[in-house]
């Protein structure tokens, strides 16, 4: 089974940006240059929905940031080279990029520390530590006095494992803990770069908690002129986080305004390219048409295409894709049309998707319908009945009241003739139908493929 929906390891990185997967290449390559403009301390807002691809977003322009910061140990030349041969042909500016020293911080996975500071701080330094060779040991001293400022705790042993001749020397609690980060700040930048960028992914996910006390931690010790915050982000729903912080009255926007320098909406995404990278042909299968019709409908992103793709593939690839396997009359009508819809539903929002298949809610099907053409609907017509209001001699029916038919002969309670089957237009639906969708629907049909 192919997982469709890529992490963002170290190979996938680097593959998609050799690949441009989804064209971000020139979108990156504009944000580098932001970063690189940037002069004084600066919080960036990289605004974007759940699963639009923020995150492989962020970690590649830290790549490109690295590959053109010299002082960077860890990174092979070859990796280096290919990064920089990519990206010098969106612009000339890349070759004159400042050395920046960059870190990536995940506010997800620590959302249960006492508080961000310590986190981060131990991030950066675990970050740089790797990339650089520190010629003195005064960086880690100070971190070790900040890390044990809010603990209380002797770090000491941790951080240790950062070096490897003299022990470290603790730097007592008289300073006062902004002087201490500060401090930290500016021994961390000499000889490594200009300016440090902090990304911080995954903040709209975290407790409300922890995120308020985040930005306000940052924006309270981390106030070095040299620094340059991204906060990758869905503003929409920092927002709701903010508010559920402080009251449903309290004002969401203006209080991130406070934070963010700037707010930059990560560009869409190529999806026709997004497609082909998955094999996935919305202009030859009729399936993969409809489930195109689909992923429009419920303004999909791209984690949530990716799932949906290799979803609907497990349901029914082999009835939908192979002529060996094709089918005809009501049932390839309901594989082709309604498991799209009925997988779709699930993925967008689970509580219709109820609604759906026990009969209360048949308006999903016209929603997608309306991004097909009524040439695929042509087999719910009678001989003497059109869609077309100039087709003179026919009955004008509407495709509303066909779906609905449909929809009621599978979902509905009918009430069924002696023969055990209701017409619509050349199909014919039994009262078996709708056991065969949810089978197929749930991953337990004979078409079900999980290769």
């Amino acid at each position: 089974m192919r997982a469709y929906d890529l992490k963002p390891t170290h190979d996938n990185l680097i593959q998609t940006l050799t690949e441009d997967t989804i064209d971000r290449n020139q979108d990156i390559s504009h944000f580098v240059s932001i970063l690189n403009a940037v002069e004084d301390g600066c919080a960036i807002a990289l605004d974007g929905r759940w699963g639009s691809g923020k995150t492989f977003f962020i970690k590649q322009a830290k790549m490109v940031l690295e590959a053109y910061n010299p002082n960077i140990q860890s990174m092979p030349p070859e990796e280096r080279q290919r990064i920089q041969d990519i990206f010098s042909k969106f612009s000339k500016e890349e070759t004159d990029l400042i050395p920046q020293v960059c870190v990536y911080y995940d506010a997800w996975e620590n959302d249960n520390d006492d508080d961000p500071v310590l986190s981060l701080v131990y991030t950066i330094l675990s970050s740089v530590k790797s990339d650089f060779t520190f010629k003195n040991t005064s960086c880690i001293n100070i971190a070790t006095s900040i890390l044990e400022f809010f603990t209380g705790k002797n770090w000491g042993q941790i951080i240790s494992s950062f070096k490897s001749d003299n022990p470290l020397d603790v730097i007592g609690h008289s300073k006062n803990i902004e002087e201490l980060v500060k401090e930290f700040l500016d021994s961390l930048l000499p000889e490594r770069g200009n300016r440090l960028v902090i990304f911080i992914d995954e903040l709209d996910r975290c407790k409300p908690s922890y995120a308020v006390r985040l930005l306000e931690r940052m924006k309270h010790y981390f106030t070095n002129e040299r620094i340059t915050f991204v906060f990758s982000v869905n503003i929409a729903e920092l927002q709701h986080t903010v508010k559920k912080h402080y009251g449903n009255d309290f004002d969401g926007s203006r209080y991130l305004d406070r934070f963010f320098d700037l707010r930059v909406a990560l560009p869409p995404a190529n999806i026709q390219k997004f497609y082909w990278s998955m094999d996935f042909n919305d202009s030859h299968y009729t399936f993969d048409i409809v489930c195109s019709a689909v992923i429009k409908a419920y303004h999909f992103e791209l984690r949530e295409i990716a799932k949906y793709i290799r979803l609907t593939r497990m349901a029914a690839a082999a009835p939908t894709h192979d002529n060996r396997h094709l089918i005809g009359g009501s049932l390839q009508f309901a594989l082709f049309y309604i498991i799209p819809i009925m997988i779709g539903l699930k993925i967008s929002d689970i509580q219709r998707y109820d609604r759906f298949v026990s009969g209360q809610d048949y308006t999903p099907l016209l929603e997608v319908s309306d991004a097909l053409r009524f040439a695929f609907f042509g087999d719910l017509l009678n001989r003497n009945e059109t869609f077309d209001e100039t087709d003179d001699g026919k009955t004008v029916v509407t495709l509303e009241d066909k779906l609905r038919d449909v929809y009621i002969a599978i979902f509905g309670n009918v009430d069924f003739q002696s023969n055990d089957y209701t017409q619509i237009g050349n199909l014919t639906f039994n009262h078996g139908m709708k056991e065969k969708l949810l089978r197929t629907d749930g991953l337990f049909s004979s078409y079900t493929s999980i290769t």
